[in-house]
Order: C-alpha cells, then structure tokens, then sequence
C-alpha cells in the first residue's frame, strides 16, 4: 500500500482517549488488529501504515497516543521507525510487535528513554487482552515487555534484582533513575549537579552490585535499568504462551 493510500479513521468516538496508529506491512493483520482493538471502549484506530517511512508521516499529521509497531518491514523497519518517531514526539507510546527476539534488535529498540515502550512476541499473545493491556499500559509511561525478553535481558530472578537494588545507595538510586529515562553520563552529570566521572564511578558500582558478567556496558546498562523497573513496578512482564493457544489472535493466524 502507497503512502497515499494510508487509512485514516476520522470519526472519533467520545468515550475512546487512547488513539492508536496500526503500522504493519501484511494488510490483512493491520486491519485484523485494528478491528480487534476498536472493540475496546477505551481505544481508537486513528490509522494504518505500511512502513515504517507511512508511519512517520502519520505520527506527525495524526498524533496518536500509541504507536503499534511490526518489527520487521520494507523500506524502514519498526525498530529505526521507532527511534525516529520518540526524536520527534518523547512522549509518543511505541508498542513493538514483533515474531523476533533478538538480543541486538531488543536493545536497539529499548535505546534511550524506556518510558512507554512495549515490546510484544507476536507467538507470545495468548489474547486480544494481552495486547490492549500493553496500549493502556504505555500510554501512561509504562515499560512492557514479554516475559520471554526480559529472562533473556535482565538474566537474573526477580529476587536477585530485588537484592541488588537493596544494596545501592540513594546516589546510585537517583542515577540508576536517569539512566532508566535514557539520560546520557553527560546529561546524568547535569542533572544531578556532579562529574561524568563521578556517574561513570556510579555506574561502575551499579554494575558490580547487580554481580554481571563481563559484557557490553551497553547490555549492562539495559539489564541494569529493566531490574530498577521490575523493582519500582514500572516494568510489566507479559504473560508466556500456553501450550494449547485458542486465543483470538492465534486462531485468526495472526501470528508469524
């Protein structure tokens, strides 16, 4: 579908306040979703993309709340869309909706400010409730991840994350907090009135109470951040398949 033959929904129904815009490039499951999702009282599909270059022209003339991502698309994909769409709009909700787990591809997405970002399996949703629970969840700036992603990011138990977090100190709090709103060393320093230096020190010790093993501080610093959210409760796990998926979705064959 051309950039001109972008759907646009324009009647809008008084008691919806979450606008969404559906971006996937197989059509049938664009509108697949959208119709599913307009059966909630609380949300509204503004509109349907095909790309992630569609996408970013109706983040800007519609405005949505939330954004539902495919991952893998021509010409843009969902996760550099993504990227473009949060520079442009930060408040803007991305919901990535992907049938890929890969390591690179998840923390490239969850780059910079976490605040309002889902990232969904699509062979994970067990229900239409799944998915509108995580548009309702971004929409007021909270971070959800399927279950499956944040086992294979934060690589600790919930337990574990709780007692490292009980071990920083409320400096190491206050910068593990910027860090999780995708603030650089630069702009932590900054913020909190002190020397990179000293946010690198921080940070250093934030790493070590969490016991990682060697790795990129850039996966550091996600698995750091997502056990700061699971701890606070900012950071909602989706739920694992069931083995016998009847679901909505998997019986429409929506997943791929």
């Amino acid at each position: 579908m051309g950039a001109q033959e972008a759907t646009v929904t324009t009647e809008a129904v008084a008691t919806k306040n979450i606008k969404v815009l559906m971006v996937d490039d197989h059509e049938i499951m664009r509108q697949a979703y959208g119709m599913l999702l307009n059966t909630d009282p609380d949300i509204e599909i503004v509109g349907f993309a095909s790309d992630g270059q569609e996408a970013l022209v109706l983040a800007d003339t519609l405005s949505p709340n939330v954004v539902i991502m495919d991952g893998r698309m021509p010409r843009l994909n969902g996760v550099d869309a993504s990227r473009i769409i949060r520079e442009k709009h930060p408040d803007m909700a991305i919901v990535l909706l992907s049938a890929f787990d890969d390591d690179e591809f998840v923390r490239e997405f969850l780059k910079g400010n976490v605040k309002g970002k889902a990232y969904l399996l699509k062979q994970s949703l067990q229900s239409l409730s799944d998915l509108v629970q995580a548009v309702k969840d971004v929409a007021e700036g909270k971070t959800y991840l399927a279950s499956e992603i944040v086992a294979k990011l934060a690589g600790t138990n919930n337990s574990q994350e709780s007692a490292f977090l009980s071990e920083l100190t409320e400096r190491e709090r206050e910068v593990l907090d910027c860090m999780a709103r995708g603030l650089s060393n630069k702009a932590i320093a900054d913020e909190l009135f002190i020397q990179p230096r000293t946010v690198e020190r921080h940070i250093g010790s934030i790493f070590s109470k969490m016991r990682l093993q060697p790795q990129p501080k850039a996966h550091a610093r996600v698995q750091a951040v997502l056990a700061y959210l699971l701890d606070t409760g900012r950071l909602k796990e989706g739920s694992k398949p069931a083995e016998d998926d009847n679901s909505v979705i998997g019986a429409m064959g929506m997943v791929r």
